[in-house]
């Protein structure tokens, strides 16, 4: 794959938007340990959309983010190949010279006393009247409990064998374009929190896991072994996934941040779209019933 070179004020630029972004969701599971799934894209779209305004460095590099929410839609068969797409557009004095495709599909760590819990289609039925919940639920929810995320800990909407895990491998068979885990995680794995919080500050201290990203190819070579219907833990992945995740640092996947300027950005990572036609680019971003919920356009013009 060639590579790209990007001055390193461009990088350093890039970076620090995704670091930023990283600890917003990771602060945002760490504040509300069962806050559903899509909230959390939600949250990931709303921190890359306030860098929408175009920005040219010192380098005379020009750097613009561009976001668009398309909704929660079930596209390719029944299930979404990804939540989140990103297009990457290589300028050198407007003119268009390379294009670059990634998908992320999102999964959520679940702290031991939660089970599966995300939204339902009924959900959307009720609209807001689901806001008027009964007394029972409301003591049930006021109730003060611990959230612990542990090695242990599960990905409950990731299981060999189901229907969406068997169609990203069949999509990226029939496409070539590679999917990626987007894994969301606490600021910390061990770690725990309270409810109802006692304090109105944001959690504290360092993202040393937050959002990681794993090749869907590495979770399924990780998952190898598994039997139907089990879903893998922390710990499996921590140790079960190939290089090059753990090779500096014992936690899961690349950093959400370093993925994104140092892998996705430079070509080493990714999809390249063969211009502007490329069929591959066309069926992720040109089509409604494309396999993705939320876009995120990156456009980089040299001087």
């Amino acid at each position: 794959m060639n590579r790209i070179y990007l001055p390193d004020d461009v990088l350093l630029f890039l970076e620090n938007i995704f670091k930023a972004c990283n600890l917003a969701v990771s602060r945002k599971i760490s504040k509300m340990p069962n806050i559903h799934e899509t909230s959390l894209d939600m949250t990931f779209i709303e921190q890359l959309s306030n860098h929408s305004v175009p920005v040219r460095l010192d380098s005379g590099w020009t750097v613009r983010l561009d976001t668009h929410y398309l909704g929660g839609g079930r596209h390719f068969g029944s299930w979404e190949i990804a939540d989140i797409g990103f297009l990457v557009m290589f300028r050198h004095a407007g003119q268009l010279v390379r294009s670059k495709v990634a998908l992320l599909q999102s999964k959520r760590l679940y702290p031991t006393e939660v089970d599966f819990d995300e939204d339902q289609s009924l959900d959307y039925l009720r609209g807001f009247g689901r806001l008027f919940e009964s007394e029972e639920t409301h003591l049930a929810v006021s109730e003060p409990r611990k959230f612990r995320f542990k090695q242990t800990s599960e990905y409950k909407a990731l299981r060999k064998g189901d229907d969406q895990y068997e169609r990203i491998e069949e999509y990226e068979n029939s496409t070539g374009i590679p999917v990626h885990y987007m894994f969301y995680h606490p600021l910390r794995v061990p770690s725990s929190y309270n409810v109802p919080r006692t304090t109105t500050r944001n959690p504290r201290g360092p993202n040393t896991v937050g959002c990681r990203i794993v090749r869907s190819e590495s979770v399924r070579q990780a998952l190898r072994s598994f039997v139907f219907p089990r879903v893998p833990c922390y710990g499996d992945l921590q140790i079960g996934l190939p290089e090059p995740y753990n090779a500096t640092e014992p936690e899961v996947g690349w950093r959400l941040e370093h993925f994104v300027a140092h892998l996705f950005v430079t070509c080493e990572e990714g999809y390249i779209a063969q211009g502007r036609n490329d069929e591959g680019l066309f069926t992720v971003f040109n089509r409604r019933s494309g396999p993705i919920s939320a876009a995120i356009g990156i456009t980089f013009d040299a001087p």
